[in-house]
């Protein structure tokens, strides 16, 4: 559960836009500079680098099929007064898997002193495209 009310909130509106597919909208929940990694490494990289691929990544969601997507439980660990870790677990949904719910998990990291919360590391555990091809969804 989450219980820092402006993380809950960022987490409820990244989720509203993440089921629109809106990118850029995502990237505003981020701080200037990031890193996102998963099971084939890491990379840092300026919300800007971000924003300039935000079309083709909700090009490429649209593509395979995404219909919807819902954040289905998140919990925060606070590791300062800084920043805290939510591990959210989604559900989303493709036109091939029909009203099944295709699960993951993402670790983010959150700097929650700003004027608004930022994330400023995300953690995918499961390979992405790994995953879609296994479901035959790519």
């Amino acid at each position: 559960m989450i219980k820092d009310a402006a993380i809950k909130k960022l987490f409820d509106e990244y989720e509203k836009a993440f089921q629109k597919l809106d990118i850029a909208a995502n990237a505003s929940f981020y701080a200037d500079t990031f890193i996102s990694a998963g099971p084939r490494g890491a990379v840092a990289q300026s919300k800007a680098e971000f924003l300039k691929f935000a079309n083709q990544a909700a090009d490429f969601y649209r593509k395979v099929g995404q219909t919807d997507a819902k954040l289905i439980s998140a919990d925060e660990t606070p590791i300062s007064d800084h920043y805290s870790w939510v591990k959210v677990h989604w559900g989303v949904k493709f036109a091939k898997t029909g009203d099944r719910w295709i699960e993951f998990d993402v670790s983010y990291f959150v700097h929650s002193k700003q004027p608004e919360p930022q994330i400023i590391m995300f953690i995918s555990h499961e390979d992405e495209e790994e995953a879609m091809r296994a479901l035959g969804v790519l």
